[in-house]
């Protein structure tokens, strides 16, 4: 028996604690079996407390030492390639009715879905013989630009194929929602929407306001968030609140305005960490909130009255980039296999219309150079409650000599102390019985 890699022992404050990142397991425990557990002397430990340990997964066989990883590699690659179920983010046009001063858009000539794109996208998933289970983003641009035509898009989906849409969400700056665009998502049967704001009114209407006029929006964003929760109460409505190092409080701010009324339970604000590169373009700039910091990040809003939940929990791995059947449908039937490079031109890896591929050692890297499942990860104590970082992150650090942060913030052993230490006694995760011997 050894020590599972995935076991986590450590002392604060002159007491002794451990956590298991597979079973998720945390308790505090005697200062002897410390000892046991840190010196590997099983034999000293009592038959039934030996089971326990066995049972939670802090104690392993030697050959067990991997199961765990190779088990996930091995549903990982089912589901990456073996899959029925194909997931489409649908992007009907690249153009926006704002004009926020970040954003590459405007630059990129702004294009936008015909009647001939519309028959090309129902061609190809009726082409994908072996899919039997769709998934839904609608993207841009700003997507209720072609409001009529993603209803369009979906009755052919539903009347012209046999493939079964199992969900659908759509990323929008809400500022079009009005009872005609309410009626479509009833009417496709909307699941989810993504709305994004750049904090407080002050902040965000610097930023985001109308093409052409300069006309400020939050308000109007606040009142059709308002309409859209009251008309569509089954909705969940995701706000992410656009943070960096300069408006972090506007997070606390926005969360409290719509998490203290009961009316507003399917309003989930979440904070969104605003990634802006540095000159260069090989790490984040120094007003980017890196992902090694969200643990401090989140201690800071739960001292504020935040209640967000950070202690540890099991994570699949993979995005799209590694998934043979997930792409994006550009405005004019290409495809592409990440959210970051659309409308770029050399970034296409195939096209609707012929249904091949293009660009294959792009895609070939993404998909097999960017796996969450290398050695350096096989090893990681954190592995389990790891979703493996961005996929398009790994790319750059490894083929544009990037050096950005993927990986886990528990990675830092000093964050996930902080992390189960700060969680509620409330938290279900969290074992109340100490481990003694």
């Amino acid at each position: 028996m050894i020590l599972s890699i995935y076991t986590f022992l450590f002392t604060e404050n002159g007491r002794y604690y451990l956590f298991n990142s597979e079973s998720l397991y945390f308790s505090e425990i005697s200062e002897d079996l410390y000892e046991i557990l840190y010196n590997n002397t099983w034999d000293e430990l009592p038959e039934e407390l030996f089971s326990e340990l066995k049972e939670k997964g802090i104690i392993v066989k030697r050959e067990e030492k991997f199961t765990f990883y190779y088990d996930s590699l091995t549903r990982f690659l089912t589901d990456a390639y073996g899959s029925k179920h194909m997931s489409l983010i649908i992007a009907p046009t690249t153009g926006c009715n704002f004009e926020c001063p970040y954003c590459f858009e405007p630059k990129k000539n702004p294009r936008s879905v015909t009647k001939e794109t519309i028959d090309k996208i129902i061609d190809y998933v009726n082409n994908q013989k072996e899919i039997e289970t769709v998934s839904l983003t609608w993207y841009g641009g700003e997507p209720l630009l072609m409001a009529a035509e993603i209803e369009t898009i979906h009755k052919r989906l539903k009347s012209e194929t046999e493939k079964k849409i199992q969900y659908q969400e759509l990323i929008s700056n809400a500022y079009l929602i009005d009872d005609h665009v309410i009626a479509i998502f009833k009417e496709i049967g909307l699941d989810r929407i993504q709305i994004s704001i750049d904090g407080i009114k002050e902040n965000h209407d610097k930023t985001r306001f109308l093409k052409g006029t300069g006309t400020p929006t939050f308000d109007r964003i606040m009142a059709n968030i308002e309409k859209l929760a009251e008309t569509m109460p089954e909705l969940d409505i995701s706000l992410r609140v656009n943070i960096n190092r300069n408006n972090r409080d506007d997070f606390v701010k926005i969360y409290e305005m719509f998490r203290n009324e009961e009316r507003h339970r399917k309003i989930y604000p979440y904070p969104g960490l605003i990634r802006e590169d540095a000159t260069g373009g090989n790490k984040l700039c120094y007003s980017s909130i890196n992902p090694s910091e969200l643990v401090g990040l989140y201690i800071y809003f739960r001292q504020r009255g935040v209640n967000l939940d950070f202690f540890p929990r099991r994570r699949s791995k993979g995005c799209m980039l590694q998934r043979s059947s997930a792409f994006i449908i550009g405005p004019e039937g290409e495809l592409y296999k990440c959210w970051n490079d659309v409308s770029s031109h050399d970034k296409v890896i195939g096209s609707i219309a012929d249904n091949r591929r293009h660009n294959y050692p792009r895609l070939m890297r993404y998909m097999h150079e960017c796996s969450p499942f290398d050695e350096e990860c096989k090893q990681c104590f954190v592995f389990p409650i790891c979703d493996g970082g961005c996929g398009m992150l790994r790319y750059r650090n490894k083929f544009e000599g990037s050096d950005f942060f993927y990986c886990s913030a528990f990675r830092d052993k000093e964050n996930l102390k902080r992390a189960l230490l700060s969680s509620t006694e409330e938290n279900p995760n969290k074992e109340k019985k100490q481990l003694r011997l």
